[in-house]
Order: C-alpha cells, then structure tokens, then sequence
C-alpha cells in the first residue's frame, strides 16, 4: 500500500498559561515537513520545525530560553535568542564577629525571719451602755 499524504495541527493553552502547538503534513513519498512548541505562561518559547525525507529527519530549533546559545550539534541547528546573563557575583563573606558575653552582677540578698513574740491572750467582760428613752411633748 503506498503512503497516504496527511496533514494534522493543533494549537491549546492549557489552565496555567501554557501553548502548545503542533502541525504535521505527509506527501505521496512519505516525506514529512512539521514543527512544534511551547510556550510557557512566562513567555519562555521552544519550536521544534523538522523535515524527514530521503536525506534523514532534520530539526532546527529555535528558543529562547535562559541559558541556552546558539549551536549545531548532531546536525541539529539550534537557534537561541536567550539573554546572555552575566553570572551571580560571588556572595561577600563577612569575617565573623566575636561576641563576648558580660555577665551581669547577681545581688543574693538574705531572707531572715522577721522576730515573733508570743503574748497571752486576755479576755474581758462587755457590758451593754445604759440608754434611756425619752418622750417629746
């Protein structure tokens, strides 16, 4: 059965922001011309565009993501547009500080019992006062 030419794509975002997309043809030799990418929510991009025909399956890509340079490796150009980012300064390390602690002084003062003296205890009698009444006219 000879091959069938074909012709596919999709473009979706997903809930967090990021694209996909792919689109794929086939023609009467079975040679393919196609690409893909993603893009994250932050706007990092990838595209992959290959061909794969008689010569073998080419890809080049192109991005933009930190980190990445241009490059050719295994015949795969790679095409980046990422900002070269001059690396972190070394962080300063401070001479460390020597604490000396200063003990403060303590003042123990001492607790003596106050003297107690017992008396006898004396009761006395009580008497009502006398009160009288007395009639207005």
């Amino acid at each position: 059965m000879p091959p069938q030419p074909y012709s596919f794509s999709y473009d979706t975002t997903d809930e967090f922001g990021t694209r996909l997309t792919r689109d794929e043809s086939s023609d009467a030799n079975n040679f393919k011309v196609g690409s893909y990418s993603y893009t994250d929510a932050t706007g990092v991009t990838r595209t992959v565009k290959y061909t794969a025909d008689a010569d073998g399956f080419h890809a080049t890509v192109e991005t933009n993501e930190p980190g990445t340079k241009s490059s050719n490796p295994a015949d795969a150009l790679y095409s980046s547009s990422s900002v070269e980012v001059a690396p972190a300064p070394a962080p300063v390390v401070a001479k460390p500080v020597t604490v000396t602690a200063v003990r403060a002084p303590v003042t123990v003062h001492a607790v003596h019992a106050a003297p107690f003296t017992a008396h006898p205890v004396t009761f006395t009698a009580v008497h009502p006062a006398p009160f009288a009444f007395a009639k207005s006219a």
